[in-house]
């Protein structure tokens, strides 16, 4: 009996394994794809020239490359906590790898954009990806139990976290390209929630 739940545990382990790869793998196309799509302009006369035609493009390449980057590291964050991973996991995380496939069309519609047209489309993608990492977090953590042994406030924490921060982190990103005190409201959400986790597993770990 215990040769048979070995088994199935290894079974478990590899199939988390293969998926964090294939994940990684998506991330990485997304992230090249940002590049690929930026074409110099047919007529430009010295670098000057160049960078300023290009500064939409090169702009909405820095804040996709970024973004990618934080939701990269998000779903890292949330897959270091699984032990296994079932069918339900691969579900919910393909809807997370399906949006940030599409990272690099709204970053196009982004630096063609008229009049700000594509920023909340832009904006309302990532807080997309962002609930979708929600669901792999719920169904994982309350559903399929999948991960390690945690209280449950510091399950909670991990998916309001995650829900949440993507969308929000984005909107202030394009709020402080325009108005540079929003960095420092950003800088101050990172603080607060990094502090806030941390009290939370410290008061979790003392009540245990």
């Amino acid at each position: 009996m215990s040769d048979r739940n070995s088994s199935k545990g290894d079974s478990g382990g590899a199939h988390l394994h293969r998926l964090v790869l294939f994940s990684d793998a998506v991330f990485a196309i997304a992230i090249t794809l940002l590049a690929i799509e930026i074409h110099p302009p047919e007529h430009w006369h010295g670098a000057a020239d160049l960078f300023n035609l290009m500064g939409a493009k090169l702009l909405a390449y820095a804040v996709s490359f970024a973004v990618i980057g934080v939701c990269w590291f998000s779903h890292r964050r949330v897959f270091a906590r699984l032990v296994r991973a079932d069918a339900g996991l691969d579900f919910t995380n393909f809807l997370v790898l399906g949006l940030i496939g599409l990272l690099p069309l709204g970053t196009e519609l982004l630096w063609e954009q008229r009049g700000g047209q594509a920023l909340p489309i832009y904006v309302g993608q990532v807080a997309l990806i962002g609930v979708a990492m929600g669901l792999v977090w719920g169904y994982a953590a309350f559903i399929g139990k999948l991960t390690e042994p945690m209280p449950a406030a510091e399950a909670w924490f991990v998916l309001l976290r995650v829900t949440v921060l993507p969308g929000l982190m984005c909107g202030l990103t394009m709020y402080s390209l325009v108005y540079p005190w929003g960095w420092a409201l950003m800088a101050f959400l990172v603080v607060a929630t990094s502090w806030l986790g941390r009290r939370i597993v410290r008061a979790s770990t003392k009540a245990a």
